[in-house]
């Protein structure tokens, strides 16, 4: 975790991960950063090196953090999470809105570590929230490539869009 120290510490999915022994914090992106304006989707491409590098999150309030704040993370190993809802309160069924906890837990699952992904949502009482609001989308981007998780998330945004 990069934490910015933008949230209140008692509702911070980032701290709660660090506390329970799942994060560590650092001032340095390592491995996969996990970046909202990344071009590149995260997909099981990306399992290799999260296992052996290791997952970033910039844990930043999405209140205080604008495209410029995202860039400054920009780099060949930056992903975005494909279209999911949160299911946390503060920004329960936004797309893209994830806390750092969700974002940890959908990368975990796409990669194909459900079992792992779904430890980790039962830090909060909504973890199972967030689950159920995606799993149709957790069953379509698992284990999937780059290439097919783009389709698969042009073919749901079309559909929201109401487009052909």
């Amino acid at each position: 975790m990069i934490e910015f120290e933008q949230d209140d510490p008692k509702k911070c999915t980032a701290k709660r991960m660090i506390r329970n022994g799942i994060a560590t914090s650092t001032k340095k992106p390592i491995g996969i950063i996990l970046n909202p304006i990344s071009k590149r989707v995260l997909s099981i491409d990306d399992r290799e090196v999260i296992e052996r590098k290791g997952l970033t999150v910039l844990d930043s309030s999405w209140n205080k953090s604008d495209e410029r704040f995202f860039r400054k993370y920009e780099s060949k190993l930056s992903r975005r999470l494909p279209f999911l809802l949160a299911g946390n309160p503060i920004n329960y069924a936004k797309p893209f809105k994830l806390s750092s906890l969700e974002a940890v837990s959908a990368s975990l699952i796409i990669i194909g570590e459900k079992e792992l992904g779904l430890q980790l949502l039962s830090l909060v009482k909504w973890g199972l929230t967030f689950y159920k609001l995606n799993e149709n989308l957790f069953e379509l981007y698992y284990k999937r490539s780059e290439r097919e998780i783009l389709e698969i998330e042009s073919q749901i945004l079309r559909e929201i869009m109401g487009g052909p």
